[in-house]
């Protein structure tokens, strides 16, 4: 009897083991599917969304073009030319003396204080680098490179170091910005500067320099309706002598007079000048706008 009992007990108690795993394990399984189903609608979501985005990327570059290529057709064609621009004078003049021209016994100083404005009170170094700033701004609008000799009015260099530098880079024009001044208020107009046939240190270049003072005068003239003086021919600037690329000083008008001298002293007037001297450059090399 103690052994029927005992093995009823035993019966028992593995029935209601057993009944409690296999509840446990449908509570499993109940919950096991949910969940797998949860997170393959999130994976499918997820994608769509990606997907979408990629869509939206594209949409907003036309034929798949990158930001990258549209940056560069943005910049402006080279042309293949190099322009020097040299804003005339510094901050400090410098009364060192240098010779004119290459191995000349004549002597010069290295750098001139230059003029100032009479009704303005600007400075003639001052004016000539904000007009030179903007002349480079221009020209690499249009394609050139450009070499500038200063863009800062604190330095110290010589009329002959200025075109060496020009000479070393094997520029296709040389640009030296200035103002003039007289002793008469009633001066006025532009001229450009070369040297002469005859100029012993570089006369093989002057119907190249000649050229280009005359399509740049022109092309001022043109741009700000100003006076057009002359394109002056002489060997007395050692900067132009120490030159041999095709060069020319660009007088802008006259600080002297109280006219020239207050427009030249706006930012208006400044940018034709640039466009006038931009212009002659074109078409001193031939360049078509």
């Amino acid at each position: 009897m103690k052994k029927r009992v005992l093995l009823l007990g035993l019966v028992v108690l593995m029935v209601l083991t057993g009944c409690g795993t296999t509840e446990k394990e449908t509570k499993t399984k109940e919950k096991d599917p949910d969940k797998l189903v949860l997170n393959i609608e999130d994976k499918k979501e997820d994608n769509i969304q990606e997907e979408q985005t990629d869509m939206q990327e594209q949409a907003s570059q036309p034929d798949g073009q990158s930001q990258a290529e549209e940056a560069n057709e943005q910049q402006p064609q080279k042309n293949g030319h190099l322009i020097a621009i040299d804003a005339g004078h510094q901050a400090k003049g410098n009364s060192e003396k240098e010779p004119v021209g290459p191995g000349s016994s004549e002597m010069k100083a290295k750098v001139a204080s230059g003029t100032s404005g009479k009704t303005s009170g600007l400075r003639e170094y001052e004016l000539t680098l904000a007009v030179s700033m903007k002349l480079k701004e221009e020209l690499m609008n249009r394609g050139y490179d450009v070499l500038m000799i200063r863009e800062t009015n604190d330095v110290n260099v010589s009329n002959a170091e200025r075109a060496q530098i020009a000479n070393n880079a094997n520029a296709d024009a040389f640009i030296r910005v200035h103002a003039n001044g007289s002793d008469s208020s009633s001066a006025n107009g532009m001229m450009t500067i070369c040297q002469t046939a005859s100029n012993p240190y570089n006369g093989n270049l002057y119907s190249q320099s000649q050229a280009l003072s005359t399509d740049v005068l022109d092309q001022m003239v043109a741009a700000t309706g100003a006076k057009r003086e002359r394109v002056w021919e002489t060997d007395t600037m050692s900067g132009i002598n120490w030159a041999q690329v095709p060069t020319t000083i660009v007088e802008m008008g006259y600080m002297s007079n109280p006219t020239e001298d207050q427009k030249m002293a706006t930012d208006e007037y400044q940018w034709q000048i640039v466009t006038g001297i931009a212009n002659g450059v074109d078409q001193y090399l031939g360049i078509a706008r």
